[in-house]
C-alpha cells in the first residue's frame, strides 16, 4: 500500500462558536464550542480519511492542548506522530455571527518550537519506516522554525527518494521550492502575492505557475482559484480545470480536501489532470458543507463526473485513457 504522511509544523485546536451578534462590551452568550483538530497537514490527513484513504499525521505539539488535537484524531482513526515540544500548541478561535452569517476568525501565532524540536520534526521524517511514498506538508510555520524550513523537506524527499507535496503562503512560500520539489499548491491571492504581483488576469497567473515549473521550483504548480477551479502547469504547458457550481456551505477546509483528493488520485496512478479534477471535486464538496466539515464521499464522487463534463466542454487536456479512473478505486479507498 503506498505510504501517505502529512506534516503540519503549525498544529492547533480550532474552536467553533455561534453568537447572534457580535458586539463590543457586554457578554456574547455563544452556542456550546465545537472542537475540532486543525491546521494544514491535519487537516489534509482528515479529508483523506472521509475520502476512504489513509495517512499518518506528523506533528510538533505541546501541553494539554497538543494532547487534545491528538486525542481527537484518534477518535477520527487517523494515526498520528505528535513530537512532544515544550510549549502549549495553539487555539484558535471560529466565531459565527448567525443573524449575519458573517465568520470571524482569530488566529494566532502557535507556539514556539527550539531548534531541537524542529530539528527531531526533520529527523523524524528521515528516519520513517516505512518511507512515507508521499509527504504532504501544508500551512504556517510556528516561531522559531527557519522561514527556509520547507526547503530543507526538499533536500529530504532526494535524500528518501518520496515525493513532496507544499501548500502554504507568505514568507515560507517565497522560500519553498526547488529541486526535490515534486508538486506547491499556492491558491491564487498566495501565489501573486509572493510574487508581489498585484495582476490577477488569467494570462498573468498562468505565466506566474509556468514560472515555477521552469525555475525548477516544482515538477508541478497547482493554482486553486475557488469557484474558478484550478490551474495546472508542468512541462506540458498549463490548462484550466473549472469548478462546477455548488451551493455555499463554508469555505474552510476547501484547499486541504483539495490536496487531499489530489494526493490520493495520484496514489491510485492517476495522471496529474486527472487527480486534480479529483482535487477541484474535492474542493467543491468541502464548500457545500457546514463550517467545520471537509469534504463528503458522496459529493465528491458526484461532482467528480460533474467537473469531467466541464472539462470537456471547455477543451481542458483530459488524461489519456490509459489511466485508471479514480471513481473506480474509491470503493477500494473506502474498504480500508
Amino acid at each position: 500500500m503506498t505510504n501517505i504522511l502529512t506534516l503540519t509544523m503549525n498544529p492547533a485546536l480550532d474552536v467553533f462558536l455561534e453568537v447572534p451578534l457580535v458586539k463590543p462590551a457586554g457578554k456574547l452568550r455563544c452556542t456550546k464550542p465545537v472542537y475540532i483538530p486543525g491546521g494544514g497537514g491535519i487537516n489534509v490527513s482528515r479529508a483523506i480519511r472521509r475520502l476512504g484513504g489513509t495517512s499518518t499525521a506528523l506533528f510538533p505539539a505541546g501541553g494539554s492542548i497538543g494532547n487534545h488535537v491528538a486525542a481527537l484524531l484518534a477518535r477520527e482513526s487517523i494515526a498520528t506522530n505528535m513530537i512532544p515540544i515544550a510549549e502549549e500548541t495553539r487555539e484558535d478561535v471560529n466565531v459565527l455571527e448567525t443573524e449575519s452569517r458573517l465568520e470571524y476568525r482569530f488566529i494566532v501565532p502557535g507556539p514556539k518550537l527550539g531548534v531541537d524540536e524542529w530539528q527531531r520534526v526533520l529527523r523524524a521524517i528521515r528516519t520513517a519506516s516505512p518511507r512515507p511514498d508521499y509527504l504532504v506538508a501544508s500551512g504556517s510555520l510556528p516561531p522559531g522554525v527557519p522561514v527556509d524550513f520547507y526547503e530543507r523537506l526538499a533536500a529530504l524527499s532526494l535524500e528518501r527518494g518520496f515525493r513532496l507535496i507544499i501548500d502554504t503562503s507568505g514568507e515560507p512560500l517565497r522560500h519553498t521550492g526547488g529541486k526535490g520539489t515534486f508538486l506547491l499548491k499556492p491558491n491564487v491571492g498566495e501565489l501573486m502575492t509572493a510574487r508581489d504581483d498585484d495582476a490577477v488576469s488569467d494570462p498573468e497567473v498562468a505565466r506566474a505557475a509556468q514560472a515555477l515549473v521552469e525555475a525548477g521550483r516544482c515538477e508541478v504548480a497547482v493554482v486553486s482559484a475557488g469557484a474558478g477551479g484550478a490551474l495546472v502547469a508542468d512541462r506540458d504547458g498549463t490548462r484550466h480545470i473549472p469548478a462546477p457550481v455548488v451551493a455555499i456551505g463554508s469555505r474552510v477546509g476547501a484547499g486541504d480536501s483539495m490536496v487531499a483528493a489530489i494526493v490520493l488520485g495520484l496514489v491510485n496512478g492517476s495522471s496529474i489532470d486527472e487527480a486534480v479534477m479529483f482535487g477541484v471535486a474535492a474542493g467543491s464538496a468541502a464548500v457545500m458543507t457546514h463550517r467545520h466539515e471537509l469534504c463528503r464521499l458522496d459529493d465528491t464522487k458526484r461532482l467528480l463526473h460533474e467537473v469531467r463534463d466541464l472539462c470537456s466542454g471547455t477543451g481542458c487536456r483530459l488524461p489519456e485513457a490509459v489511466r485508471p479512473p479514480i471513481e473506480e478505486a474509491i470503493p477500494a479507498f473506502a474498504e480500508h
